[in-house]
């Protein structure tokens, strides 16, 4: 792990962690332990496919069931778009 999320956001999270380990990167998205759900949600959106893309990251893991997804046709085509692995994990 090279990067923890913290107020700046996903997107300067991964551009941070981009700058560390480089390419091929793989970024996991998950909510804290007893993070409350009704007011702070994780979320992702075809912004954030953009970011992954431009650092060349590898895959994006996201906490299935837990991540609200902006436009995820527009997810899945960026994903597509930029070779990043675009998974859902429990």
């Amino acid at each position: 792990m090279v990067a923890v999320e913290a107020m700046e956001g996903t997107d300067a999270a991964i551009e941070r962690a981009a700058a560390i380990a480089g390419p091929g990167l793989v970024v996991a998205k998950v909510s804290r332990p007893g993070q409350d759900m009704r007011f702070d949600l994780p979320v992702a959106g075809p912004r954030t496919l953009e970011v992954l893309g431009a650092a060349r990251a590898a895959a994006f893991v996201l906490e299935a069931g837990r991540t609200l997804l902006l436009d995820p046709p527009a997810m899945a085509e960026q994903a597509r778009r930029h070779g990043v692995i675009l998974m859902g994990r429990t």
